[in-house]
């Protein structure tokens, strides 16, 4: 009986203590939460009021500082005060005039001093003049005195405490739960339990015919039932210790962390297959030393410790270019087991994802920026239509690169993961480029940029009709390409559409195709652009990576276009390069299967691919 009390008391203390600790912690941070980030968004809102209020202060010379102060008092609604720079009001919002001369001197207040030394500051502290907490944000104005804007936090105080109550009113409910809980659990869990103490006990004693034979089928029944099995097994168990033996020497074997069995003289013992692989290129080493294995510090300082009986943590290890993570543990009769973990791919998938992470924040603020800059100057009331019809157009255009970057991600994502599955089936090229091309049209004419297509086999006639701004090259057509029209048409449209970015007006653009060396097709596209230094070459097809990040941007890219490329020219079987030099223009080089089927017809029109909208 005092045990089933010891353990109900237990149970609801636990569950009791939980519940009150979480009550606590919850209350207590609510401030650090809540009360703190609502001060932080109000100062910011306040100060931005402010510097608006200071410039129609700096605007109106002639006025006196107590009749703007009251100007803009009743336009805000916050209580104004200008102060001169040796700390005296010489305005005031929410005081009578006859008042203001006799208010105490202003120049030790924390946010005027602020204001003074660096142009701007804020402060929460209690009003003696109006006896209220306020938030005040001051600034130093044209004229060389102060503006500040003060504003009331009771809404927020009140916000605070009714956050507060409620955590009090659930956590209090809570509180009843967990004790009503905890003795029904006790009473559930308590009575199998204290019997199966009983069966265990006498099992321990070398009886193995006590059985539990549960009832039900909770964690609990399937606990006696694994505790009747054990009994039943113990007996057969007996005799097969050595077929374990060798079960477990197979199971160490196909491990694929490496194991190093170590013997109390400091020689290698036994060594697994993957710690062969790892240390010594697959070559045996029992019966080696350590120190000739890997002749780093820490390593060798790890095997030491776990001789003299330590358990040593996961600790870094260099063995050549492989990266090692390496745990140490004696064992009881002497020696030690040193087990080792390959890490070389985490930490490179790990720079991939720090420097993925970086560029993505990085492409994605610059338009999140320009569009809360340009929303937050529309709110302005003296703004013209010329100005707010300008400011929509570059919010709308910043959003629409903001989508395509997002839109770019997501099929990224998709063709890494294997979310895009591809249908291969003969495709003409030329009717693909064509196609691919058809957006393009009225930008290229505008420019004055010439389109072509040229292929270097023979193959079966193709007919392209020519469009009004585009010409089609030298009026043959090629063989088909096995490939899924989609994926080449999302090829050709991300490299037309950086091809066109960066050709100048009266340029250039060239499809060319001809027979690869490995029977497959090399696709080229060119432009007369401005190129690409050679020390960037290797890098184009990264993501986000840019030659010129300031003119990708301002002309529209997202630094994904290549990446996709690459990956879905990759998921074909075929590779791709680029070959520039600054001025000279570039070359995408790609290649795709050739599927020689001269009296296979085009088995009609893949789906277009996503348009991107043009931020432009």
């Amino acid at each position: 009986m005092r045990r089933r009390l010891r353990t109900h008391h237990k149970l609801f203390l636990s569950y009791s203590l939980l519940v009150a600790a979480v009550i606590v912690i919850l209350t207590i941070g609510v401030d650090a939460t809540l009360r703190r980030p609502l001060l932080d968004q109000a100062a910011t809102e306040l100060t931005r009021e402010l510097g608006l209020g200071r410039d129609i202060y700096d605007g109106r010379p002639a006025e006196a500082p107590d009749q703007v102060a009251r100007h803009l008092g009743r336009i805000t609604g916050h209580r104004v005060t200008i102060i001169s720079p040796d700390g005296t009001v010489v305005g005031e919002s929410d005081v009578p005039p006859e008042v203001v001369a006799h208010l105490e001197n202003h120049r030790g207040r924390s946010e005027i001093e602020s204001a003074l030394a660096r142009g701007v500051g804020a402060a929460v502290r209690r009003s003696v003049s109006v006896d209220q907490d306020l938030l005040y944000a001051a600034m130093t104005t044209g004229r060389g005195e102060v503006i500040r804007f003060a504003v009331g936090i009771e809404q927020i105080d009140a916000t605070v405490a009714g956050v507060r109550r409620q955590i009090l009113q659930v956590g209090g409910a809570a509180l009843v739960l967990a004790a009503v809980f905890s003795l029904l659990f006790s009473l559930a869990v308590t009575r199998p339990l204290r019997r199966m103490r009983r069966i265990a006990s006498a099992m321990a004693a070398g009886d193995l015919d006590a059985r539990v034979r549960p009832s039900g089928s909770d964690e609990l029944a399937e606990l006696g039932s694994v505790l009747d099995k054990l009994a039943a097994e113990l007996k057969r168990r007996l005799g097969q210790l050595e077929a374990e033996r060798a079960e477990m020497t197979a199971l160490i074997d196909s491990m694929q962390e490496g194991v190093l069995a170590i013997s109390a003289d400091g020689t290698v013992r036994r060594a697994n297959p993957a710690a062969r692989q790892m240390i010594g290129g697959g070559q045996a080493m029992e019966g080696s030393r350590p120190e000739t294995l890997i002749r780093r510090r820490p390593f060798l300082e790890l095997v030491r410790d776990a001789l003299d009986g330590q358990r040593v943590p996961a600790t870094e290890v260099t063995h050549g270019a492989t990266h090692l993570l390496a745990t140490g543990e004696p064992l009881p009769d002497g020696g030690a087991v040193v087990v080792l973990l390959d890490t070389s791919e985490l930490r490179r998938l790990e720079g991939v994802r720090r420097d993925f992470i970086a560029n993505a924040s990085h492409e994605l603020k610059t338009p999140l920026t320009a569009i809360r800059g340009y929303s937050e100057t529309l709110m302005s009331d003296d703004l013209t239509d010329q100005l707010r019809r300008q400011f929509t157009a570059t919010i709308l255009a910043h959003a629409t690169r903001l989508q395509n970057i997002l839109d770019d991600l997501l099929d990224l994502s998709r063709i890494e993961s294997g979310g895009w599955p591809l249908s291969p089936e003969p495709v003409s090229l030329a009717q693909a480029a064509a196609d691919a091309w058809q957006p393009f049209d009225d930008q290229a004419a505008e420019r004055e940029i010439a389109f072509h297509l040229e292929t270097d086999w023979s193959g079966p006639p193709v007919q392209v009709e020519d469009g009004p701004d585009r010409e089609l090259g030298r009026d043959r057509a090629h063989d088909l390409v096995l490939a899924d029209p989609v994926a080449l048409r999302q090829i050709l449209t991300n490299l037309f559409s950086n091809a066109l970015r960066y050709t100048p007006p009266g340029g250039r653009i060239t499809v060319a195709a001809s027979p690869g060396p490995a029977g497959d097709v090399v696709i080229e596209v060119r432009d007369t652009g401005s190129g690409i230094p050679a020390e960037h070459l290797d890098r184009v097809f990264e993501r986000f990576y840019r030659v010129d990040p300031a003119r990708s941007r301002a002309e529209g890219g997202t630094g994904l276009g290549l990446a996709i490329v690459r990956h879905l020219v990759e998921r074909h079987g075929g590779r791709v390069q680029a070959q520039s030099e600054p001025g000279q223009g570039t070359t995408i080089r790609f290649t795709l299967p050739w599927q020689n089927a001269g009296a296979i017809a085009t088995r009609g029109q893949a789906a277009p691919p996503r348009q991107r909208q043009d931020p432009g």
